[in-house]
């Protein structure tokens, strides 16, 4: 009976013991875990450290103690996807990817859907930075339905954030917007400040690949706002320097330099390494730009000095090479000061030079056009003028035209009178010849005397057709042109038509019968192809 109870308390010292010696386990990769994947943005070199040892402390327990513990094999998982980015940062590329492919087996291996976003679109920052852009979108892809099927916003969103990047990095600006606002529209949504600060990050990363710098300036300022209520210094540090070289391509140098200041002590601050260097140089350039040369040049000299730590030397010698190459370029850079300054004189006396060149010419051009324009307005006018003219001159020409047809009108109905007249006194000699009166009868003598006027008469018709015709010269070409087989004949019938005579009086003026001009005017308008409804007049007033 006391063995018995001997055993039962073994085995239950045993059971507390193992529990315990679990949950130190499980509480120690916690902490590290915790503490590797928030100093991952700021010190990676502590971070990596860290989460190797948590690896460590997982591998040891799966080995010694259940191999499929759901909870280190997940926090295994996690913590590979938190390694690969010191990996990729770290260009050990091999490593990265092998970080990840592990991570996949395990997550697929204990039935893990939620995180399986992120392990994806850390694919695709990985073939990103290879410059596998086609690789990349494609991980890309799959992290965003992942994140949608199994409802994980925050990954949903951090894959947006790398979608915009990734199209304005590829220069397909509009795609990145877009990914851009919708990625601040559902952060907005659900009410998660760090993803709407994630969206503002991208949106002033496509106004600067846009070169629209007010609305870089107008995100920046939102970001700075936020990343102070989530307290997110680096987000902070990065609007800052955003702002800095908004300002600097602007013009604003001094708010440039502002700006880049806040950005590099911040930097100092929270001991980001790898991005001190960039900022020195940032507020080189800004220093530069405003004319300050010794402390633009000081920057210079930080930037080049963290740029020899960041290349982690491991010798004396490799030391002493770089230190020569650091000391040649600082002179190189004294002396391209040295020469900017000459330059920018040279350039300025250039400028002046080509601005009084230019105004000269100018104002040279400017004269010429507007002798040019007041010449051309004289021109017009004169032409004008002599169109006005013209047209007066056609005014009156027509006008004596009419006068002139009204006159033969007027002449075209005497002759007729003349000719009824003429025909009337020949039936009077039919008469005084039929009576057998002699030569001294009354009617006699007015035969005599209407034989005598028949001469006048005649010429009055040949005077009437050659007025007639010298009229209607222009008429006579037209008419031809338009219809050449009509015979002299016809275009003296249309001429006496045009010039509104009738047919009686145009068979006076012919000595023809009427029934015969209405005969000549039917051929006519057969041969002018008229129709019965067409006016005969009206066409030949229109020639």
């Amino acid at each position: 009976m006391n063995l018995c109870k001997i055993w039962v308390c073994f085995i239950i010292a045993s059971f507390f013991v193992f529990t315990l010696n679990a949950q130190k386990d499980s509480i120690e990769v916690e902490r590290l875990y915790k503490h590797g994947v928030d100093s991952l943005r700021i010190k990676t070199g502590n971070s990596l450290r860290t989460l190797e040892s948590a690896l460590h402390i997982i591998n040891d327990s799966i080995l010694t103690k259940d191999k499929n513990d759901r909870y280190f094999l997940l926090k295994k998982a996690l913590i590979l996807d938190e390694l690969c980015h010191y990996y990729r940062k770290d260009t050990e590329y091999v490593q990265s990817l092998k970080a990840i492919q592990e991570s996949l087996k395990l997550k697929e291996k204990i039935g893990e859907t939620y995180t399986l976003p992120k392990t994806y679109y850390l694919y695709g920052r990985l073939y990103f930075y290879k410059k596998d852009s086609i690789k990349a979108l494609k991980f890309y892809n799959k992290a965003l339905t992942l994140s949608k099927k199994y409802k994980n916003d925050k990954e949903f969103i951090r894959t947006l954030y790398y979608l915009s990047h990734y199209y304005v990095s590829i220069k397909d600006l509009e795609k990145g917007k877009m990914y851009g606002q919708w990625g601040l529209r559902y952060s907005d949504s659900i009410g998660y400040d760090f993803g709407k600060s994630l969206a503002l990050s991208n949106l002033s990363y496509y106004e600067l690949r846009n070169k629209n710098y007010a609305k870089l300036i107008s995100y920046s300022n939102k970001n700075i706002e936020l990343c102070k209520k989530i307290n997110d210094r680096i987000g902070l540090q990065r609007s800052y320097k955003r702002l800095g070289y908004a300002y600097r391509k602007t013009g604003h140098p001094n708010k440039a330099v502002l700006y880049y200041k806040k950005a590099f002590d911040m930097v100092m601050d929270l001991g980001i390494e790898g991005l001190i260097a960039n900022r020195c140089l940032s507020l080189s350039n800004a220093y530069t730009d405003i004319g300050n040369h010794e402390l633009a040049f000081m920057y210079y000299r930080c930037y080049k000095r963290q740029q020899i730590k960041d290349m982690k030397v491991k010798s004396i010698k490799e030391f002493a090479e770089i230190e020569a190459k650091y000391n040649y370029e600082r002179q190189k850079v004294v002396d391209s000061i040295h020469f900017l300054e000459k330059q920018k004189i040279k350039e300025t006396q250039l400028l002046q030079k080509a601005s009084t060149k230019f105004w000269k010419v100018t104002t040279i051009l400017v004269i010429l056009f507007g002798l040019i324009i007041t010449t051309i307005i004289f021109l017009l006018r004169k032409r004008k003028e002599q169109l006005m003219l013209g047209k007066l001159k056609n005014e009156m020409l027509q006008q004596e035209i009419h006068y002139k047809q009204k006159d033969i009108s007027d002449f075209a109905l005497n002759i007729s009178r003349n000719r009824k007249w003429r025909e009337e006194l020949l039936a009077h000699i039919k008469d005084i010849k039929k009576s057998g009166i002699l030569k001294n009868d009354s009617k006699f003598n007015a035969l005599e005397k209407t034989v005598l006027e028949r001469e006048f008469v005649e010429n009055n018709m040949i005077n009437f057709q050659d007025k007639v015709d010298v009229l209607n010269t222009a008429f006579y070409e037209k008419l031809h042109k338009k219809y050449p087989t009509l015979t002299k004949t016809e275009a003296k019938l249309c001429s006496l038509i045009r010039l509104n005579i009738d047919n009686n009086e145009i068979a006076v003026l012919q000595n023809v019968a009427v029934e015969s001009v209405y005969r000549s005017r039917s051929r006519l308008r057969k041969k002018l192809n008229l129709s019965p409804k067409d006016d005969l007049n009206a066409i030949l007033q229109k020639l």
